[in-house]
């Protein structure tokens, strides 16, 4: 069978209906419909211990990546994410329990929390996050820093424990935009034809 026979055969086959159509055209007109991967990143020069090891005056920096998708626009607006940490010349690792990364507008504060304790590891303070909703790039911001003195959040390298901690600084940054996989819109033009072409087909008979 001949390649044009083919393609017409294949074309006589779909059952095309107004419903098809509209579907397949309100995906092509979106074709930049994006998800956001952003990172999150929070640092202050603090004191505690790490796995029983005590520490002062390291740089503790905590990194978080997720999706804006995820992002849920409560009080506080928060996102949930894998977070790990790093203690400047001590240690480093990845929390053990499910964190987020959030936003409270009312109180202009925005940090990483242990949601499982329920328990705030550290926060910033600072104006911008009156009205920031976690989905764009910020920062960096730097603000009074807010921790629970002698909490143990539990990593892979151990229990971290913050007793102390001077300003602290947040920023985010948008990693990437992932579009709609590029074969998509080929594919329902593609489909867009063979409905056509079934719709004369059936017509002219």
């Amino acid at each position: 069978m001949r390649s044009r026979d083919l393609f017409v055969f294949a074309a006589s086959q779909v059952k095309f209906t107004p419903c098809v159509l509209a579907a397949i055209i309100s995906v092509l007109c979106v074709p930049n419909a994006k998800a956001s991967t952003i990172t999150y990143t929070e640092s202050a020069t603090v004191s505690g211990s790490l796995n029983g090891v005590s520490f002062a005056s390291k740089l503790l920096t905590l990194t978080g990546t997720g999706d804006t998708a995820n992002i849920t626009n409560g009080v506080p607006i928060a996102i949930h994410l894998t977070a790990t940490f790093g203690v400047a010349g001590v240690g480093s690792g990845t929390f053990t329990d499910t964190f987020e990364v959030f936003d409270n507008q009312g109180a202009a504060v925005a940090g990483f929390e242990d949601i499982a304790q329920p328990a705030n590891l550290l926060d910033t303070a600072n104006n911008a996050f009156a009205t920031y909703n976690l989905s764009t790039s910020i920062g960096p911001l730097t603000g009074s820093s807010l921790i629970n003195p002698g909490f143990s959040f539990p990593t892979t390298a151990g229990a971290l424990i913050l007793n102390s901690a001077g300003d602290a600084t947040f920023t985010a940054s948008t990693v990437s935009a992932v579009p709609l996989p590029a074969a998509l819109p080929l594919f329902a033009s593609g489909l867009v034809g063979l409905g056509l072409l079934g719709w004369r087909r059936k017509k002219a008979t």
